[in-house]
């Protein structure tokens, strides 16, 4: 928005180079050389007082000196000192002297003014900077500085004014201009579209101006129309959008450091994030909007900045900070007569102190907010009126002033009876409201004494049922502790008593297996108990993730009834699986939940049937299948049935002494049933049996659409692929090992480092499919995704991710994914997803290519990592430092270098849960860890 400003300073520059060549001749040359050739400010600044301390220098040396030294404090962006010397500057000559250096030291006072952030001083200056080019009759200059009056004008909010003087200069650029001045001044008046709320018709202007800025290349241009269309798109609620049009603007100013405009998009930045409710990012870019408001001096874009900042403080919380910040900002508002500022700082006072408790103060500054809102609707009210007041013919308006005079008198004595009666009513008014308050105050302390009473009443209740509820807790935790160690009692007398035996020798050698596998059974089921209580304790945390993927239930129902009909035949029970799905049955499940559910439930009935049979029976229902296994066993009554599913229960303490066990395994098991959407429920007859059946909702997928195992080792070890596929990856280790992958089966792999290079080459090249890693630099895998289909691309689109859990796994498909990859990679699993997509070729694949140079250029860069963890670990930059560890974590689980993997991802976790007393260890553990594979990886290469 701001481009004319670019022409003004390189007009200024012109004007210096034509000054060298044609200033006057100084009597100390080797002097003023120094002085010309000087790039430090304190150097020039001594060498121009010796300059002008010459007893015989001329006024057009002196003015040289003066100009000079503003256009390289400008450059310098030290805005004090530029407006300093452009002022000598003017007074130093005149128009009749030297109508261009005087036009120039004007007009660069009001550029540097605007710089500054100062925009009734900038439009002080360009006004009469103004008059002076058309005496001068320079219409491209005249239209120049129109543009820059206008564009001071947009700053103070003045819109009229910004267009008024935005037309006449287009007048003069579509008569005189070039594509590049009529490019510039579309830009401009796009902007007052935007402040009208017509973010379509700016961002249309936009697109026009933005055609004709790659036309001429012209770079800074481009950079602005990007910033101003990230503007409309943040105003439009686009802000994934309006975030990539900002960062895209940002990496341009980043190039160029230029201090101003990287002030401004921070800024524009931190506002995107602010409406996002993202706190931390918002507060982070407003940081850097002030310190590179401050590093050139601006005082508009500083008090921008410090509002920003006061918001964000106020909705963290923290009040007293942002009332110092607020206070900062007003008070440079109110020192630099920015009005609109110091009517913001006044709603934002009201907020904090409604904040604080102090409600008499909100009102004072919400009052006077409001005063100063209406004054200045009533301005522009008054402003009307006198145009108006205006048109009204004189015989009129002199014949309604005599009327108002014969009135006058009798409305005087009107006006003096009514204060009279006024007076009067009010004292009246305040008698009848004292009286209420009073009344009102009696009538709340009684119902408050009242509500207090029931209060305590309900609360005394309340305590007594939790009392009584924690002492049930306590005596059914006191009988699970007693079952458990019964339970971890006997398998650990087995393994102790058989561990003792074969260390004192007193075993046959040919029965030592026997022996052994004593020992693994009790382990076995020492295992089993203790991983019960976990997944108990996971569950009542809510940390139990769902590990979901694709397979067939009927291959897992066979896996159960093989498993355990042994225990059947060693009882003398009949164990029969009758299966009513077909040959196969595949979905998308936790089929290790699953087959823990089934197996406790038919372990249970041969546990505690003592002669007859068991039987599995599953069949289909709508939306779903449901599992069924009925015993002939010992049964239950109602009683028992009330507590079958609780947490260490059993039907009784008998049960538990007959058949041993904790009384968790149902009890988990109903909990895992319903976090897949389930549940069980049992019918039972004591000294009939029971039947427990376990519903699953789960939908039947295509099996067409799969290939068995087997199949898929056989098409990836003799058949190849032939296709495009795109890769992203921001790690350069992951994205090499992937595409040697990939490449192995016989397709084309294009890469890409993050998620915008990702859209820009799927619109360029369109591959077959596309594997998109979630967490990238610049744009990630949801947002290129996103982006992806607003562009109306419509080929596959996986999600690679180190997350394959449920719950993150689901939103992906939500968002629109073809499906996910898990990383470390699977060959088989690649292949079977890529076959969906891609067309098989009679060309024989590649065997598993050798990935050796990988693993070692992964370790080998341990080193530049480690210094990266250290530097972001000392400035405390802990989102940098959840990246480092992100990065290291996938690339070591893609390389199997477990121990790393585990403790980067750990690290991650607690950056992400702001454990701050974990953050420490988990540092220094990753580091030696990576220092220590360092070495062993430097032993193994170097020579004996």
């Amino acid at each position: 928005m701001y481009i004319t400003l670019r022409l003004s300073l390189l007009y200024s520059t012109l004007a210096c180079v034509c000054l060298f060549f044609t200033s006057p001749s100084f009597s100390s040359h080797s002097l003023f050389e120094q002085f010309t050739q000087s790039q430090q400010w304190d150097e020039k600044k001594q060498l121009s007082i010796k300059l002008l301390a010459a007893p015989n220098i001329t006024s057009d040396e002196k003015l040289e000196v003066y100009l000079q030294l503003a256009d390289f404090a400008l450059e310098k962006d030290n805005f004090s000192a530029a407006v300093e010397h452009y002022q000598l500057a003017a007074t130093s000559t005149s128009f009749e002297e030297h109508p261009q250096r005087y036009f120039q030291a004007l007009k660069m006072q009001g550029v540097t003014y605007y710089y500054q952030g100062l925009m009734q001083q900038a439009v002080s200056a360009y006004m009469r900077a103004l008059s002076v080019a058309r005496n001068m009759e320079q219409p491209i200059s005249e239209a120049n500085l129109l543009s820059n009056i206008g564009l001071a004008y947009f700053n103070m909010f003045n819109m009229n004014q910004a267009l008024d003087y935005y037309k006449q200069a287009k007048t003069i650029y579509d008569k005189y201009g070039t594509a590049q001045d009529k490019a510039d001044i579309l830009h401009n008046i796009a902007g007052i579209y935007i402040r009208l709320s017509s973010y379509d018709i700016a961002l249309d202007m936009y697109r026009e101006a933005l055609a004709i800025f790659q036309k001429l290349n012209d770079e800074d241009g481009i950079a602005q129309s990007y910033g101003n269309m990230g503007v409309a798109y943040s105003e439009l609620g686009e802000y994934q959008l309006s975030l990539h049009y900002y960062q895209r603007a940002l990496r341009h100013y980043q190039e160029t450091n230029d201090a101003y405009y990287l002030s401004s998009r921070h800024g524009n930045i931190a506002n995107v994030y602010l409406r996002t409710g993202d706190l931390e990012m918002a507060l982070n870019h407003t940081e850097k909007a002030i310190k590179f408001a401050k590093q050139i001096d601006n005082k508009g874009l500083e008090l921008a900045g410090l509002l920003s900042q006061a918001k964000i403080e106020l909705l963290q919380g923290k009040l007293p900070e942002a009332e110092v910040t607020l206070n900062t900002s007003v008070s440079m508002a109110k020192e630099y007569k920015d009005e609109l500022r110091v009517l913001d700082g006044l709603g934002m006072h009201a907020l904090i102190k409604a904040g604080q408790g102090d409600f008499e103060s909100a009102v004072s500054y919400f009052d006077s907010f409001v005063r100063k809102m209406n004054a200045s609707k009533n301005e522009q009210l008054l402003k009307s009126l006198g145009k108006l007041q205006s048109q009204i013919q004189a015989s009129q308006l002199n014949q309604e002033i005599v009327d108002l005079k014969q009135h006058q008198h009798v409305q005087e004595l009107e006006m003096s009876k009514q204060r009279q009666l006024t007076i009067m009513l009010f004292i009246l008014f305040v008698m009848i409201v004292v009286t209420g308050i009073t009344l009102y105050r009696r009538k709340i302390e009684k119902e408050a004494k009242e509500q207090l009473s029931l209060m305590v009443a309900k609360r005394t209740q309340e305590l007594e049922e939790i009392a009584e509820q924690l002492r049930s807790a306590n005596d059914i935790k006191s009988q699970f502790l007693a079952n458990i160690s019964h339970e971890i009692r006997t398998p650990l007398t087995a393994i102790l008593g058989q561990t003792d035996h074969l260390m004192n020798g007193l075993y046959k050698p040919e029965k030592l297996n026997e022996e052994l596998a004593v020992i693994q059974k009790q382990s076995d089921h020492l295992k089993e108990l203790i991983n019960d209580v976990l997944d108990i304790s996971k569950i009542e945390a809510n940390k139990l993730e769902l590990n979901l993927e694709e397979g067939n239930l009927v291959e897992l129902l066979t896996d159960v009834h093989s498993m355990l009909s042994g225990q059947a035949k060693e009882k003398g029970l009949k164990f029969a699986f009758q299966n009513q799905l077909g040959e196969q049955f595949f979905s998308y499940l936790d089929f290790t939940r699953v087959k823990q559910i089934l197996i406790n439930l038919c372990a249970n009935a041969i546990k505690f049937t003592q002669q007859g049979e068991v039987e599995l029976h599953v069949s289909r229902v709508e939306q779903g299948i449901v599992f069924r296994i009925r015993d002939t066993g010992i049964g239950m009554n109602a009683e028992q049935l009330k507590l079958i599913f609780d947490c260490f229960s059993q039907g009784d303490n008998s049960i538990s002494r007959r058949f041993g066990g904790t009384g968790l395994g149902l009890s988990l098991s109903q909990q895992l049933a319903m976090m897949m959407g389930g549940y069980i429920s049992v019918e039972s007859e004591a000294n009939k049996g029971s039947e427990f059946s376990f519903y699953l909702p789960c939908k039947e997928l295509e099996p067409a659409a799969y290939i068995d195992d087997n199949q898929a080792i056989t098409h990836s070890a003799s058949k190849g692929l032939s296709g495009k596929v795109l890769l992203a990856e921001d790690h350069p280790d992951n994205r090499r090992l992937i595409c040697r992958y990939l490449e192995s089966m016989g397709l084309e792999v294009i890469t890409a480092e993050n998620g915008e290079q990702a859209v820009e080459q799927c619109l360029k090249e369109f591959p077959d499919v596309v594997l998109l890693d979630i967490q990238m630099p610049v744009l990630d895998g949801l947002s290129a995704l996103k982006l992806l289909q607003k562009c109306g691309f419509t080929q596959p689109v996986y999600a690679l991710t180190a997350n394959a859990i449920s719950h993150q796994i689901e939103g992906y498909l939500e968002a629109g994914f073809t499906g996910y990859l898990a990383k470390p990679i699977d060959k088989k699993v690649f292949y079977t997803q890529l076959a969906k997509h891609c067309k098989s070729t009679s060309q024989l694949a590649n065997s598993m290519p050798d990935t050796r140079d990988l693993v070692t250029s992964f370790i080998n860069s341990f080193a530049y990592e480690a210094d990266l963890i250290q530097q972001h670990f000392s400035a405390d930059d802990l989102m940098s430092l959840q990246q480092d560890a992100h990065r290291i974590g996938g690339a070591a689980k893609m390389f199997a270098l477990d121990d790393i993997a585990h403790s980067a991802l750990a690290l991650e976790l607690a950056i992400k849960n702001k454990t701050a007393f974990e953050i420490n260890h988990l540092v220094t553990q990753l580091l030696e860890l990576m220092h220590c594979t360092r070495l062993a990886q430097n032993s193994s290469i170097s020579p004996s």
